[in-house]
């Protein structure tokens, strides 16, 4: 090799991309700058005329780009590039929808029974009270809607602030520079540069492409990707593969193109329908439960009203005809109307989400839609990927590794002196090692216990030192200095095989304005791909643009997560200027996966530089040395290289390209004509990626919570096994103490395969592999665009059902779950081992092996493909998980479209953050937990408000109608003073219900099963109306006869005497003061219910924990918003009952303080009751109590 193209600069052009001559002048198209338009084209012939004449068109040029003058001319000519958002909804549609949705078409049809019940039903005599009964409700309705719009205002403002985060970014090149600048700041001409994960920012024609594929998918509904070419292969602007449309996403290989139109000039801006149509099911999990809830208060106000018709009908209006009038029984029905409505709840939903919001905006989540945070409440497994997720995503290069026993340590950079430690922070530092001391010896001995219980004391233990020291190999610390060729091609292969580059970067923070953004110069590129970069410029000092320059790159075949590997050919430089062209050396230099890349070499350079025969034994030998490095955390990478002349090379290629020509399927795999083997290996690469100090922590908290992580990596099993230990996800109480297993495809003694099952390396069990069930990768959205593809092409003919099935399935989906194209299975018992799965195994997995695999509480995927992926995701939802699944890269799409959550990182590709939910825009997944944890508060208050309302909100108040038909008794509580009830003092007290803070065992519980745990279940309603609201149906009524009989009216004397109340005690009150007592009388149980409702509050406000350890007033259950609530509550109250104008036109009346007092000790009584049932709960988690717990 000619070690010298790391240090001499040769001056070298780079190719030229070919372009056809000229043809005849055309009209420019209607993105032409400066000349006269013609508008008929539309940007039809972009695709059929010359590259020249395309760039004269634009005004632009491939190697410079555009100039900033003309940037800025087309910028105020074009605009922006991007498409004109859907209309906002207007504020008067939105008020007007919440107006008639929900409860509020309930309220409304009591608000005209209102009307109607003061005329004409109330003719000749009608009362005031009924009209100010039907105004009252009308106001309610107007308040609460407006107060749920400006709620839902919030939520979405604060939803769409989160696009202005992180603005996307593409790499453009203007006067001669390759820079990053916004996407919207793309104009028609720019010339861009497209690499695999990006999504094209414009409609664009391709001038150069390597190995270039995009999914085209958003337009068409093909996924199948659709390879690039420089030349145009159709007529149709649509369907020529030298063209490249707004949103497409790259799912391989790089490449150039120059921008044909922007914003709403592109082809997905034109198809608006397409764009911003909705395609799927917009009825949220959230939604459906408060649609189960409206539907439930429905039917029991159907029925309750129906029962109150018949009761008056058939016997009070026959034996007790002067008792109840039309008109009353009119009035009852509403008052039974607005004691079943919750009216607090969308309220509650409303401010809950808002909350929820807030909560994300300050974690960094970006959640695209506010009810799918209801989906982190039932989550049971987390498949994350590793690098960049549990790991920091700064790759650093530590060692350089060839032949058997080479190696070189990189020098690390001069660390500044620190300061001096203080007095405290040495204590602080020794306490904290003698506690990391304390529990490394405990999983030692534990360890050791272990082994020693299954005789495997005298096993031969793995060492992961490395023999580093370059001194001690009489290695130079300067690179420059080491002479071995092995090395020196390392370091070549680092800056040739390489696609980061150094770029102006406009560096875009979070929450930062846009024009204040500030452009710096920093390395472009994959993790892998900047720490060679790194290595080679700042730990080497190679001049790598130099190197770059001197051996120019002639073609590429780009990394992919099929291969696994990157090939590159360079022509090398040569200081003989009589060599001839043809004789010039060409270096074909492959780096990828060891597993893969040793496979493919047929010999290895040795360390006095010669050449030598890879054998059995050498290639034994170097997975030993990959195995080493991987059980210390280390990712490997390998290097080898192959040399032709450039004779030898274009001979090569063109036989290719023949090839290429009369075959119209490709046999066996294609690697843009490189060849697949006979490579000479060069040596290995150890990368470090410590993982982010805050997963450990937050797997742990996941595992309490009973959510396992499941590793799903490409990286190798070793290097997985390592990091999964150092983040938790392989603990010592599991992997360590009982073991891990795994199983490998082998032969038995008759040659047949056969699955061998082992756990800590012994055979447990044989398996022979069964039919493999295959799933069905296409998610439902993928499906519905192709089929709504089909239906544009005239391909399929739509059938459409009748109006009335129709108006079935979309009735029958605001209340059921829709159908999943995977097949659901009972969920599984767990195991108490760890696994370890190799990618290559899986494809022989049937049912199973699946069952068995997945019943571990540990996993960890290594080496997987994205089909792979993907099939996972699925096998754990055919066991009933819910699974949230993280991703980052082009080919997490699809496993992130699947998942029940996906998951994307900010740092990730263009592709993966349009499959996801939900954005992390720190990348940590520590986030992943805190947003688990913000949906198990969410459905825990949403909970607690339903607790909280139905006892007093309908069950309360439904109660004393029936007691009225009944037993003959005056009506305890009105309509009025139900609505009152209902839709203030209750909705402000739930409002609170929805801040309240998490409690000290949310984390602590089983996920949710989605199937079986509802808003409403039996439980719920068992302790609403049975327990809570007995009691508190009681003290009201005890309250009501106490001022009864403490007023001299015995308890025969309004029990069950209908028409004829008051008649035995004339003597005593006239009927003038008992219909002023019996306002009095239904104050009080107003009152008294409202009080009660207080001390409700605060049993309900936590489901387990203690009032003592979460109260109110301090600490981490502090919430002071309750004492706000209740003091409106408590001022609404005297205001009803006290003010002279609402006592004479709704029939209210004031009473002494002292009758109310009772609700006082039975609110406390049922406080205690409370503690002591959560407690029970505490103690006797199996016990009935618990059974029976909301």
């Amino acid at each position: 090799m000619d070690n010298q193209a790391l240090e001499i600069d040769e001056p070298q052009e780079r190719t030229t991309i070919p372009t056809r001559t000229a043809r005849v002048t055309r009209q420019d198209s209607t993105v032409s700058l400066w000349a006269t338009v013609d508008k008929s084209r539309l940007d039809q012939d972009v695709h059929i005329i010359p590259l020249e004449e395309v760039f004269s068109r634009y005004h632009t040029d491939p190697r410079n780009g555009l100039t900033s003058d003309h940037v800025h001319d087309a910028r105020a000519q074009y605009g922006d590039n991007k498409l004109t958002p859907p209309k906002q909804p207007s504020y008067i549609l939105l008020l007007l929808k919440e107006l008639f949705m929900g409860f509020n078409i309930i309220l409304w049809f009591a608000g005209i029974l209102a009307f109607l019940a003061y005329k004409p039903f109330g003719e000749p005599a009608p009362s005031i009270s009924n009209l100010a009964l039907g105004v009252v409700l009308i106001l309610v309705i107007t308040c609460n809607s407006i107060l749920n719009v400006y709620q839902q205002l919030k939520s979405i403002k604060i939803v769409s602030a989160f696009s202005k985060l992180l603005p996307t970014l593409a790499t453009v090149r203007r006067d001669g520079r390759e820079q990053q600048i916004i996407t919207n700041e793309i104009v028609p001409g720019d010339i861009i540069l497209v690499r695999m994960g990006d999504k094209l920012p414009a409609d664009c024609r391709f001038i150069s492409c390597d190995g270039l594929k995009v999914n085209t998918s958003e337009l068409t509904g093909e996924s199948k990707p659709v390879s690039i070419t420089v030349r145009c292969s159709s007529e149709s602007f649509m369907e020529t593969t030298n063209m490249g449309f707004y949103s497409t996403m790259v799912e391989q290989g790089t490449g150039e193109a120059v921008v044909i139109a922007t914003g709403d000039s592109t082809v997905l801006g034109k198809m608006s329908k397409l764009t911003r149509g909705s395609s799927g099911d917009d009825i949220t999990g959230l939604h459906r439960e408060v649609n189960r809830f409206v539907l439930f208060v429905c039917a029991c106000t159907l029925i309750g009203i129906v029962i109150l018709w018949i009761t008056w009908a058939a016997w009070l209006n026959q034996d007790h005809h002067t008792f109840l009038s039309y008109d009353a029984n009119i009035v009852n029905s509403i008052g039974m109307i607005v004691g079943f409505l919750p009216v607090g709840l969308p309220s509650a939903v409303t401010l809950v989400l808002t909350i929820v919001a807030k909560q994300m905006y300050r974690q960094r989540v970006l959640v695209k839609s506010l009810q799918i945070v209801e989906t982190f409440n039932s989550v049971s497994v987390i498949a994350t990927d590793k690098t960049g997720t549990l790991t920091q995503n700064k790759m650093t290069i530590t060692h350089l590794l060839w032949d058997t026993d080479g190696i070189y340590k990189v020098p690390l950079p001069k660390q500044e002196p620190s300061q001096e430690e203080t007095i405290l922070q040495r204590i602080r530092r020794l306490s904290t090692d003698v506690i990391e001391t304390a529990r490394r010896l405990s999983i030692s001995t534990a360890t050791m216990v272990r082994k020693l219980s299954s005789a495997s004391i005298n096993q031969p233990q793995d060492i992961t030192s490395l023999n580093d020291d370059n001194g001690k190999n009489n290695i130079p610390d300067k690179a420059s200095e080491v002479k071995i060729e092995a090395f020196r091609d390392l370091l070549l292969g680092a800056a040739l095989c390489n696609n980061a580059e150094k770029q102006m970067v406009q560096d875009a923070q979070i929450g930062q304005d846009v024009s204040k953004m500030k452009s710096e110069l920093s390395v472009v590129g994959d993790a892998a791909d900047t720490a060679l970069y790194n290595l080679c410029v700042d730990r080497c000092f190679v001049d790598i643009d130099k190197v770059r320059k001197v051996n120019p790159r002639l073609k590429a075949l780009p990394f992919n997560s099929t291969n696994k590997f990157m090939i590159t050919a360079n022509q090398l430089e040569t200081l003989d200027s009589s060599l001839s062209n043809k004789n010039r050396i060409i270096l074909l230099t492959l780096k990828g996966a060891p597993d893969i890349v040793i496979q493919r070499c047929s010999t290895y350079k040795m360390n006095d530089d010669n050449i030598a025969t890879l054998d059995n034994n050498m290639k034994k030998t170097l997975f030993d040395r990959q195995e080493e490095l991987g059980k210390s955390g280390y990712r490997v990478i390998a290097m080898c290289q192959q040399r032709f002349t450039r004779q030898e090379y274009d001979d090569m290629m063109e036989n290719y390209k023949n090839k290429k020509r009369s075959s119209s399927s490709q046999e066996g795999e294609d690697l843009n004509g490189f060849p697949s083997n006979d490579y000479c290996f060069i040596g290995l690469f150890s990368l470090l990626d410590p993982p982010r100090p805050e997963v450990p922590g937050a797997v742990i908290k996941a595992r309490r919570a009973q959510i396992r992580v499941a590793m799903v990596t490409g990286d190798h099993p070793t290097t997985a096994r390592a990091i999964a230990k150092q983040v938790n996800i392989l603990t010592p109480e599991i992997a360590d103490m009982n073991g891990i297993d795994t199983f490998k495809l082998e032969k038995d003694a008759n040659g047949k395969l056969i699955l061998n099952l082992y756990r800590n390396g012994k055979l447990i069990e044989q398996h022979e592999p069964g039919t493999v069930k295959r799933t069905d990768s296409l998610s439902k959205n993928a499906k519905d665009m192709v089929r709504r593809a089909s239906i544009a092409s005239g391909e399929l003919v739509p059938k459409i059902p009748p109006w009335y099935k129709r108006a079935w399935l979309s009735i029958r989906r605001q209340f059921s779950e829709p159908e999943t194209d995977v097949e659901p299975t009972q969920k599984m018992a767990y195991i108490p081992y760890g696994i370890v799965v190799a990618g290559a195994e899986i494809n022989y997995m049937d049912d199973f092996m699946w069952d068995w695999v997945l019943s571990h509480q540990e996993l960890v995927f290594a080496r997987t493909s994205p089909e792979q992926k993907l099939r996972i995701v699925t096998e754990f939802q055919r066991r009933a998980e819910i699974v949230a699944v993280t991703g980052d890269g082009t080919n997490d799409a699809p496993a992130l479209k699947c998942a029940n959550l996906g998951v994307a990182m900010q740092s990730g590709t263009e592709v993966s953050k349009e499959a996801g939910d939900m954005i992390l825009l720190d990348n940590n997944f520590a986030s992943i937990i805190q947003a688990i944890e913000t949906g198990r508060l969410l459905s825990d208050n949403l909970k607690k408000v339903s607790v909280y309302l139905l006892p007093g909100g309908s069950w309360s108040q439904i109660w004393p109608v029936f007691f009225n038909l009944w037993f003959g008794m005056p009506l305890a509580l009105t309509a009025f003073l139900a609505t009152i009830f209902c839709m203030i003092n209750d909705v402000f007290m739930s409002l609170a219900m929805v801040t309240e803070k998490p409690e000290r065992d949310i984390m602590s519980r089983p996920p949710v099963i989605r199937s079986k745990d509802h808003l409403l279940n039996w439980k719920l309603l068992l302790h609403a109306y049975m327990f809570v609201g007995t009691l508190e149906c009681f003290t009201g009524f005890f309250c009501f006869c106490y001022y009864w009989i403490d007023m001299g009216v015995p308890f025969y004397s309004f029990m069950f005497t209908f028409e004829n109340f008051g008649n035995d005690i004339t003597s005593l009150y006239s009927q003038d003061q008992l219909t002023a007592m019996t306002g009095s009388a239904q104050c009080v149980y107003y009152c008294s219910v409202c009080l009660f409702q207080f001390f409700n509050y605060f049993a309900t406000r936590t489901r387990y924990t203690s009032i003592i350890e979460h109260n109110p007033l301090w600490g981490k259950g502090q919430n002071l918003y309750v004492f706000g609530a209740m003091i409106i509550s408590a001022g609404i109250q005297v205001l009803i009952t006290q003010v002279a104008w609402f006592n004479t036109v709704f029939g209210t009346g004031s009473f002494p303080v002292k009758y109310v007092m009772p609700a006082l000790g039975f609110g406390m009584l049922w406080l205690i009751i409370d503690e002591l049932r959560k407690l029970c709960i505490r103690k006797f988690p199996r016990g009935f109590i618990a059974k029976i717990a909301w």
